[in-house]
């Protein structure tokens, strides 16, 4: 019986564009879901480069464009990127002289289906409910 329900979410190149556009302004995950028309879940499935990189691929495109103007003669271009360059060299010194650099960011753990959460609920069973030790043998048998 085909054709019940709801039709299968299809992304578009211009929807990715806007996730990336509108991640990389720093709206959530669940602003942007209700943005674009879908479930946050949806989102995350199939936006996943997008939400991973969309911060740091606008990020070079902006600066590229402030290149892109600065080399023209714009001089407000000019002093953004002298600016940025500044920051990014002390940042860079700071964390040199501390002996540490910025963490990546850690992906976080696959979300667990039903089942699978309420088996690691059982597993973590304690107190009064817990299941008891097994009788310890006084007699060794090896």
């Amino acid at each position: 019986m085909a054709g019940r329900g709801r039709p299968q979410f299809k992304p578009t190149p211009a929807l990715r564009r806007k996730v990336e556009e509108l991640v990389s302004c720093g709206m959530s995950k669940d602003e942007c879901a209700r943005a674009i028309g879908c479930s946050t879940p949806t989102l995350e499935k199939y936006f996943e480069e997008e939400l991973a990189n969309g911060v740091a691929k606008k990020r070079a495109e902006v600066i590229g464009l402030l290149y892109r103007e600065a080399k023209k003669g714009n001089v407000t271009a000019q002093k953004k990127l002298e600016e940025m360059t500044r920051v990014a060299a002390a940042a860079e010194s700071v964390n040199a002289r501390s002996g540490t650099t910025p963490a990546p960011q850690e992906r976080a753990a696959p979300k667990l289906g039903k089942k699978e959460e309420r088996q690691a609920a059982a597993g973590r069973v304690g107190g009064k409910y817990a299941p008891p030790e097994p009788p310890k043998l006084v007699v060794d048998n090896r």
